[in-house]
């Protein structure tokens, strides 16, 4: 079997020097470009996930999530940070970082479409939820499908450790375990980000 994220497109989060805490989603994007060979350039040097979380925050990034997402402010109070919104993704960080919207963010993909999808060779971005670790939302990185089980490439380290291992690429999911761990969290209809050319049967 073939991974669709090689070892050296891996990334954790934890040696980000931009919120490394709250750094999942553009470490993630960054590994969803690499395996879906999608280019970008990074004018600063340094780690692309932190120029990524560099561009998907800020006053900016804010207002066009407000305008978009109304559901993040209330009462002139930002309830979720730029950074945390799957549409940004796509429809701000994109275009900020390739100058294009480069994939869909869907909402209602089955274990098959998963599947698919990466017997196709892509790398899907979603969110998951380890609630007994303290972890409510989390994103990770879809990479490949043996037959049997999903492995993973997680920004955080591998969850089966509890996260004691930082290592987080080639984690493995059960199907089980991904009606239960990926979002929405019991529901056969998951959320996943797949490059504009993927179309689900």
């Amino acid at each position: 079997m073939m991974l669709n994220l090689s070892r050296a497109e891996y990334r954790s989060q934890r040696d980000n020097r931009i919120e490394p805490t709250a750094a999942c989603m553009p470490t993630a994007r960054a590994m969803y470009y690499y395996g879906n060979n999608i280019e970008f350039h990074n004018p600063i040097g340094g780690a692309d996930d932190d120029w990524l979380m560099m561009n998907i925050t800020g006053h900016s990034a804010e207002t066009f999530m407000i305008m978009n997402y109304p559901w993040t402010e209330k009462d002139g109070k930002i309830l979720y940070p730029p950074n945390q919104v799957h549409g940004m993704y796509n429809k701000w960080l994109d275009y900020r970082a390739i100058g294009r919207r480069t994939s869909d963010f869907h909402t209602d993909l089955t274990v098959d479409d998963y599947i698919t999808a990466m017997e196709d060779g892509l790398v899907i971005m979603t969110s998951c939820s380890f609630p007994e670790y303290g972890i409510d939302g989390h994103a990770i990185c879809f990479i490949g499908w043996d037959g049997d089980l999903f492995h993973i490439a997680d920004p955080w380290g591998n969850w089966r450790t509890e996260y004691k291992n930082h290592d987080g690429y080639d984690c493995l999911m059960s199907p089980g375990e991904f009606l239960d761990r990926i979002k929405p969290v019991g529901s056969e209809q998951k959320w996943g980000h797949l490059p504009l050319s993927w179309r689900c049967a």
